[in-house]
């Protein structure tokens, strides 16, 4: 199965795109909001789109850590309370780039409070942490939207964040993210370290019917999918490859090895993902491609594979080279890479590849073992 091409990767302090002008809250300097009058809620209520849909996300709060820009932490509670998906037309006349103007935008509407003892600046920047996981595994493009939609109806969101938030303190505010027409949504994700497909702690939300939604699509186990390799000098060539196997495996397993983890992964649950590739070239093929392999999560996490640098190394479950060799033409060559999931409220769920020269994902179904 071919996942959408649309996959962004968002990080803390990525940059959101001004979309449809006529403010009804503008974003100022440093970050606080100026709001002008706005007709009450009960009017905007009544010419509410009959095209805008409430999505069935799993609403509440989740107790969290905000980590920003210069690497500091702060206790948060997120309490989120809807989920709204919009339609095209609200995307008309938008100073966007091309692309998101074909795109569906969905509303979210979260209340942040501080239950920290320390004053949060750039309060506003907590929704960095946040990621709006589509049914393929896309993420959102977060948007910033202000005004009206075309016909006089007020947009259900404006970003209303303080400057800064003292202990105790509490704002509702709304973030705006597009996806692709057709791609529903698995989930919303609020990572504690502000990287998405890192080992920090993980808050989820997910959608009703969204986990089903992604399953449709997925290659079975053992299923052959082309992907697309990078054969170095020889360019992109796309090849067989077909997921032989998903093992649990123990954190005793790595004891001693040479990996690069943090301190949440090396409490994490390792899962050894391991993938048969076929060279169908004229030429010798390098076997070095499972650092683009990934762990997808029922959360709408994608978790990154790490290997070992000792050519000796043995993990039971795992069985691989580590290293790179090359395969000769017809040949077959089954690489193993090793994904921690740091959340014990999330499972492994399927398997993807990112291809080289395309941005998007191939996936299969994960068989667990």
């Amino acid at each position: 199965m071919r996942l959408s091409s649309y996959v962004r990767k968002a990080a803390m302090g990525a940059a959101s795109i001004p979309l449809l002008a006529g403010c009804a809250g503008e974003q100022v300097a440093g970050g606080a909001v100026e709001r002008t009058a706005e007709r009450p809620a009960s009017e905007r209520a009544a010419k509410r789109p009959a095209s805008w849909t409430d999505l069935p996300v799993r609403t509440g709060a989740r107790d969290v850590v905000h980590t920003d820009t210069d690497h500091r932490s702060y206790e948060v509670r997120i309490t989120v309370k809807s989920l709204v998906r919009g339609s095209e037309e609200d995307m008309r006349g938008a100073r966007a780039d091309k692309e998101l103007k074909s795109m569906v935008p969905h509303y979210l509407t979260f209340e942040v409070t501080n239950t920290g003892r320390k004053k949060i600046p750039a309060a506003y920047m907590v929704d960095s942490d946040f990621a709006l996981n589509g049914t393929d595994w896309t993420r959102g493009e977060k948007v910033y939207v202000s005004g009206g939609r075309p016909g006089g109806v007020d947009l259900p969101c404006a970003d209303t964040a303080p400057k800064t938030l003292a202990p105790g303190a509490s704002y509702d505010t709304c973030v705006t993210y597009a996806l692709p027409e057709g791609v529903g949504v698995l989930s919303l994700t609020h990572n504690a370290d502000g990287y998405l497909d890192e080992g920090g702690a993980v808050a989820t939300w997910p959608v009703e019917g969204g986990l089903e939604a992604a399953s449709a699509g997925l290659a079975e186990p053992g299923g052959i999918v082309r992907v697309r390799w990078d054969a170095r000098e020889d360019g992109v060539l796309e090849l067989p490859a077909t997921l032989v196997s998903v093992r649990r495996g123990s954190a005793a397993d790595l004891a001693g090895l040479d990996l690069d983890l943090n301190e949440n992964e090396r409490r994490g649950v390792p899962y050894y993902v391991s993938v048969t590739y076929t060279n169908t070239g004229s030429k010798d093929l390098y076997a070095d491609q499972a650092d683009r392999v990934r762990l997808l999560t029922e959360g709408g996490r994608q978790v990154r594979g790490k290997t070992p640098f000792v050519l000796d190394t043995k993990i039971p479950g795992c069985p691989s080279d580590w290293v790179a060799r090359t395969i000769p033409p017809g040949d077959s060559v089954t690489e193993c890479s090793i994904h921690l999931v740091t959340d014990d409220g999330d499972k492994p769920f399927a398997v993807g590849f990112a291809e080289a020269g395309r941005p998007g994902l191939v996936a299969w179904r994960a068989p667990l073992r």
